[in-house]
């Protein structure tokens, strides 16, 4: 029997309700007699219609032997999309390809919902090192994944100049903490109502994923290495100080701690640190000049940034594993990581398709494509991930708030390691 699996506070309160719609090798669904069957899950949103043409195009070019059939689960909240996954681990109903987000490929793994896929794999070598790494569990590889991401510093042309501030134009000159400080502490104006640097205050998972560099480049962590304890790592020196510098901007009024969805568009942050997505937002507001540079790094320590995004898994339900590694192979093309990253305009999860974007090679996307290939580190891979990030995120909102960060942080690492006592 599968062990449960604990997604989250949403996940443990309600797995939801669904109806049996895991793989039926035997169902007849129009296709010529003996033609294996598969099913997919993928969350809805703007990559649906692309992956419809993906699975579409695969039915095609394997009639008569596979037949795919993706389902778009609507998210509604934050976790319904992980509450049906974890509904279907109980109830025996998971699909035969299962997307998740990064960060679950543990949680997955430890719980039996995903298989190793080592050897499945076509053309692994060309897949960026973040990607394998993700989606590796114990030494097994679990997932891999079309597309990329990564956390930067975007800014406002026209204010810095006005300041007399020159942005890093290459990696090796990125901003140290204090440089990064002292930049956005020149460029904020309480009179004008304009802050040095925007950040999101999500309550969610974007808190982990944009405050990991600092932690990690200042030699911080979140969790032991093999995932067995989180005292004396999320509440480490290293991790203490590098929340007590982020601190530092929102005690300071550097950072605006009620920002408006477009306060960098409407020129009221001079800088923001954001997903590598937003570039494709910003075209949206062409009367803003801006630019990118790279995610500061410590004075001490060495330069990261985060990486992570949604990958493909086959489930432990699967019952005919070289049809599931043909489709998931399939998806994972030169030509379809290609399309799916032009969907969103993400960085492509292969080294090849790189090659082939020349926009990457040039400002200000040049700063996203080195980052992915040189500087990515994956958030920590533990099966009681969803605990930590969700205390973490709550932490960190606290701290952003006037919080005392030793305590809060001590809060996180025992609500963390009471959940992985519980599991063992």
């Amino acid at each position: 029997m599968k062990k449960l699996l604990v997604l989250s506070t949403a996940a443990m309160l309600s797995l939801g309700t669904l109806s049996a719609c895991g793989s039926d090798k035997n169902a007849d669904a129009g296709g010529s007699e003996g033609e294996t069957k598969l099913t997919l899950w993928y969350p809805e949103g703007d990559m649906s219609p692309a992956y419809k043409e993906i699975i579409s195009q695969f039915n095609q070019e394997h009639d008569g032997e596979i037949e795919a059939e993706i389902e778009f689960i609507p998210r509604g909240n934050k976790y319904a999309y992980e509450d049906k996954v974890s509904a279907a681990a109980t109830s025996n109903t998971l699909p035969d390809l299962l997307a998740m987000d990064g960060p679950n490929v543990a949680n997955y793994a430890d719980a039996g919902i995903i298989q190793p896929i080592d050897g499945m794999v076509k053309e692994q070598d060309q897949f960026v090192d973040s990607v394998i790494k993700q989606g590796t569990f114990q030494d097994k590889l679990y997932a891999v994944g079309p597309t990329e991401s990564t956390v930067a510093l975007f800014y406002n042309v026209k204010m810095l100049e006005e300041a007399g501030i020159t942005p890093p134009k290459t990696l090796e000159e990125a901003w140290t903490w204090n440089e990064f400080y002292d930049a956005a502490k020149k460029l904020t104006n309480k009179e004008k109502g304009i802050y040095g640097v925007n950040w999101t205050l999500d309550y969610g998972e974007w808190i982990i994923y944009f405050t990991g560099p600092t932690v990690w480049s200042n030699g911080g962590s979140f969790i032991a290495e093999d995932g067995s304890k989180a005292d004396g790592h999320v509440n480490g020196p290293k991790t203490v100080e590098a929340l007590e510098y982020l601190q530092t901007f929102t005690k300071e009024g550097l950072v605006n701690l009620q920002p408006t969805p477009t306060e960098f568009e409407d020129g009221k942050a001079a800088m923001m640190l954001m997903g590598s997505w937003e570039w494709a937002k910003l075209k949206d507001y062409p009367d803003t000049e801006w630019g990118i540079t790279y995610y500061p790094k410590s004075p001490t320590g060495e330069q990261v940034s985060p990486s992570g995004d949604w990958a493909w898994g086959v489930s432990t339900s699967a019952e005919d594993k070289e049809a599931a590694a043909e489709l998931l192979n399939f998806i994972h093309t030169k030509e379809n990581v290609l399309k799916l990253a032009a969907v969103e305009d993400k960085p492509p999860a292969r080294s090849d398709a790189f090659a082939e974007l020349a926009e990457w090679d040039k400002e200000p996307l040049n700063v996203l494509k080195d980052q992915v290939l040189k500087t990515a580190h994956p958030r920590p891979s533990t099966t009681s991930y969803p605990v930590l990030s969700t205390k973490y995120g709550q932490a960190v909102q606290n701290i952003f708030l006037g919080g005392d960060v030793q305590e809060e942080l001590d809060k996180v690492a025992k609500e963390v390691d009471t959940d992985i006592e519980r599991k063992q």
